[in-house]
């Protein structure tokens, strides 16, 4: 009997070292899935403050050249006005010869 109660205890051992094993397996899945969604969380918080950083270097750059673009045509278009104040025979034998060309080149396309 003796032996047997040594079985016995050996048996509840394992049976303990099983159900502790079990345990310890699912905290430790616990703490990879947590550890996984910490780190997506920093991944996904990271390339949000990449894409808005990013976007607001866009949104300048489209800004400054959107103010340039418009500042050259009002600077380009008063210089034709005064041009065409100054000159105006000069100005309207010009359009003629540019409006005719034009004609003669598109004419030729056919």
């Amino acid at each position: 009997m003796d032996s047997q109660g040594s079985h016995r205890g050996d048996f509840e051992a394992v049976v303990q070292d099983v159900k502790d094993l079990k345990n310890d397996s699912a905290t430790l899945a616990g703490n990879v899935a947590d550890d996984a969604k910490n780190r997506a969380t920093r991944m996904k918080d990271k390339a949000t403050d990449t894409v808005t950083g990013t976007l607001g270097r866009i949104e300048e750059t489209v800004s400054d050249i959107w103010n340039t673009l418009s500042k050259t045509s009002t600077q380009s278009y008063e210089a034709v006005e005064r041009n065409v104040e100054q000159r105006p025979v000069t100005s309207v034998l010009a359009a003629f010869v540019a409006g005719a060309a034009l004609g003669w080149v598109l004419d030729r396309r056919r």
